[in-house]
């Protein structure tokens, strides 16, 4: 077995989007006054990682099974690569049952949580997550096929991860915590998005509709940067009304938002989108790091 293939497969490294959201609803929590619980912070990990793992792996069967166009990012590790899971095993449906396993672990710890903190409102906040992250590529709905996955990407790996975080730890903070989360969300979105710009010739052979195919490349560039930019003036609202807006982060998006147009790339050539959305993804992490702080020195 090739695990550094299994790790690519399960695109990994977009577990970022869904342990950050954590770390901050549980921050906000414990800067509201909650005490923490490592085990209970544990099975949020556990939860949000093996069911995103899941819906990955998903992904990468279902997509994998169209062999109408090559892949546009064979080898990739930050656009997502059509055949990365496709020739795994000799059994391809390992895949999508491996993908069921992570799905189940993460639903196991979700529900031990909720036993543990006896909290409905935090079921409904899990399942919530779980449908839309399943839904994402899998049948039967498939919503990134009909370019509309970026609004369950917004939701799942915005208000649901943070503020189902700062649920699970008393719901202490819930008004910062959903400032947060809608920042977080649509960076998520962004990432999702910045990842349709090198696969749109794949796409366009399968019929896939995603944002970038419906819109085209100069209308989706827009778009995009609209996604990067839509946390500041969120931010900027909440800050003068003296509602949490931090300082910190907002120079981080603004920050982010230069760079990322700096090395858009204007030649329509596939391997310069990865400095996009690698950009795009820690843009994410130092956003919801500065988050963090912001809260911890109060800014």
């Amino acid at each position: 077995m090739n695990v550094r293939e299994w790790i690519r497969a399960s695109q990994a490294i977009l577990f970022e989007a869904s342990i950050l959201p954590a770390i901050v609803g549980t921050a906000v929590a414990i800067h509201a006054g909650a005490q923490f619980d490592g085990l209970w912070f544990a099975l949020i990990l556990i939860s949000l990682v093996g069911i995103q793992a899941g819906a990955n792996l998903s992904k990468g069967y279902y997509e994998g099974r169209n062999r109408s166009a090559p892949p546009a990012s064979p080898g990739s590790w930050f656009a997502f690569d059509s055949s990365a899971a496709r020739n795994l095993t000799a059994d391809p449906r390992d895949v999508v049952r491996l993908g069921r396993a992570c799905f189940g672990i993460g639903a196991g710890a979700g529900l031990l949580l909720v036993f543990l903190t006896r909290n409905p409102v935090l079921l409904a906040f899990g399942l919530a997550g779980a449908v839309l992250a399943w839904s994402y590529s899998s049948p039967p709905l498939q919503l990134s096929y009909r370019g509309i996955g970026e609004i369950s990407t917004f939701f799942a790996f915005g208000p649901i991860m943070t503020i189902g975080a700062t649920i699970a730890f008393g719901g202490a903070g819930l008004s910062e915590s959903a400032l947060a989360s809608v920042v977080l969300g649509f960076l998520a979105a962004a990432i999702s998005f910045a990842r349709y710009f090198p696969n749109r010739t794949e796409d366009v052979s399968k019929g896939k509709r995603t944002p970038v195919t419906i819109l085209g490349l100069e209308r989706a560039r827009e778009v995009f940067f609209g996604l990067l930019l839509a946390p500041l003036p969120i931010g900027i609202v909440s800050y003068v009304g003296r509602r949490g807006g931090g300082i910190l982060w907002m120079l981080a998006v603004l920050g982010a938002y230069l760079v990322i147009a700096r090395i858009f790339p204007e030649p329509r050539t596939t391997a310069r989108f990865e400095g996009v959305i690698a950009g795009t993804i820690a843009a994410h992490v130092i956003v919801a790091l500065s988050i963090v702080l912001d809260f911890a020195i109060g800014l």
